[in-house]
């Protein structure tokens, strides 16, 4: 069973991507923000994470950084994949937030991204991924 961390302050958007994604036989846990993710990964390594640009206490930029330092002590965090959900549309978000040189950055969502389609570009990655190990 594929395991999935949503890193999102929106009610709605976790409440959705949770269900879509247990619906699609996932675990998932879910974080209102950065620093609650991190505290999430001491017990569950998801196989893919969706993480949104803006949250209070740790946005999302600072949470992949922090993860990143964190996964020298951890090394089972240093290559989890994550899909970047945001509601810019600006298309220079990646180097705007410091994703652009990122290898687990697989992809850079708008919210109104159909469900259906995020879950379909999860279960791609995750693939891809296990295709190399």
């Amino acid at each position: 069973m594929a395991k999935i961390l949503i890193v999102d302050d929106d009610n709605t958007i976790t409440a959705l991507f949770q269900y879509l994604f247990q619906e699609a036989n996932y675990k998932t846990e879910t974080a209102k923000n950065g620093q609650e993710a991190l505290e999430k990964l001491a017990s569950f390594v998801p196989d893919i994470m969706i993480v949104d640009i803006e949250m209070p206490v740790m946005n999302g930029p600072e949470f992949i950084k922090k993860l990143h330092e964190k996964s020298l002590s951890k090394p089972g965090l240093k290559n989890i994949p994550f899909i970047v959900m945001t509601c810019s549309s600006a298309k220079t978000i990646g180097s705007d937030y410091g994703f652009g040189g990122n290898k687990c950055c697989k992809a850079f969502l708008p919210k109104m991204t159909p469900p259906e389609t995020v879950l379909e570009i999860a279960n791609q990655i995750i693939e891809a991924v296990n295709s190399r190990q």
